[in-house]
């Protein structure tokens, strides 16, 4: 089977595939098209509150993001709403900071090689067979032993573990007095986005190879004629 057809072989699990390549591009072409500092006036208007007191899963900035046309808009908002921007924890692309945080740009961007690799790994109705199948050997060797799902939940909580001793240290940091740097946030979310898309993939290829499975013991049901290759 070829690479086309083994990654459109889901179809939901491609359709994902191409939204989030969609978004994560967005996460680029946003501050491109804007004007150079076009984030410029809150600092001067609110220079001791602004970008400074965001939190995710809520709408802190609608006022800004306004006054830009429908595109950039619809991209500075849902990242609003799913991050909290805050100026200090985010990169900045043409004097412009960029929609979401530098751990969810790049837990985001490595969602979409977690998914291919689900799409590309051998097949199963086991979503925890479906993520050992698409590590490398040495891993299958170590992680075999405990069963597939045991060796699924061992992949996502090793590859979720830097995201939250970092995340968990700094939002402590009145206790904690850390601080991540933009390069750790990065590199801490590169597993977890892996991780994230391969168990959303390894979900959905799971489900499709069940239909196929029963679809194909109907199939060979006594007076069934099996469907033509």
């Amino acid at each position: 089977m070829g690479l086309w057809a083994r990654l459109t072989w889901s179809k939901p699990l491609f359709v994902l595939l191409g939204l989030n390549v969609f978004w994560g591009a967005s996460f680029f072409i946003a501050p491109l098209i804007l004007k150079p500092g076009s984030f410029a006036w809150p600092y001067s208007q609110y220079p001791t509150v602004a970008y400074r007191l965001g939190g995710a899963n809520r709408l802190d900035y609608e006022a800004i993001w306004q006054t830009f046309w429908i595109y950039p808009r619809a991209v500075y908002t849902f990242g609003d709403i799913q991050c909290h921007q805050l100026w200090y924890r985010s990169l900045w692309v043409n004097g412009n900071q960029m929609p979401m945080c530098a751990r969810m740009i790049s837990m985001y961007i490595f969602a979409n090689f977690g998914l291919v690799a689900a799409a590309l790994a051998p097949r199963s109705t086991s979503a925890g067979q479906v993520m050992l199948n698409a590590m490398p050997q040495w891993v299958r060797d170590r992680l075999m032993r405990f069963g597939p799902e045991r060796a699924g939940a061992i992949i996502v909580v090793v590859g979720l573990l830097p995201v939250a001793i970092d995340g968990f240290t700094q939002l402590f940091s009145d206790v904690t007095h850390y601080e991540s740097t933009n390069l750790l946030r990065i590199l801490t979310g590169i597993p977890g986005g892996f991780v994230g898309g391969l168990l959303v993939g390894a979900m959905l290829i799971s489900i499709r190879q069940f239909s196929a499975d029963i679809a194909m013991l109907r199939a060979r049901a006594p007076g069934k004629t099996p469907p033509a290759q």
